[in-house]
């Protein structure tokens, strides 16, 4: 029973669904585990909350919008 974990920030509905699929999908091509054992978990953090480079995904966000 494969089990993937995948934290980040902020996804759409539509965005976890194509996530869970294609991991889902990938797993078990290379595994040959059927579907229904493999397990994805999707771990949302607030974007205030999650950071990279020092710096959190909303001040990242905020300096994206003021560039453009």
């Amino acid at each position: 029973m494969p089990s993937i974990k995948i934290t980040t920030a902020s996804l759409t509905e539509d965005q976890k669904m194509e996530l869970i699929q294609s991991i889902t999908a990938s797993v078990h091509s290379i595994t040959r585990v059927p579907l229904e054992f493999i397990h994805v978990m999707i771990d949302i953090v607030g974007d205030e909350n999650y950071a990279v480079g020092g710096q959190t995904v909303a001040q990242i966000k905020k300096i994206s919008i003021k560039k453009q």
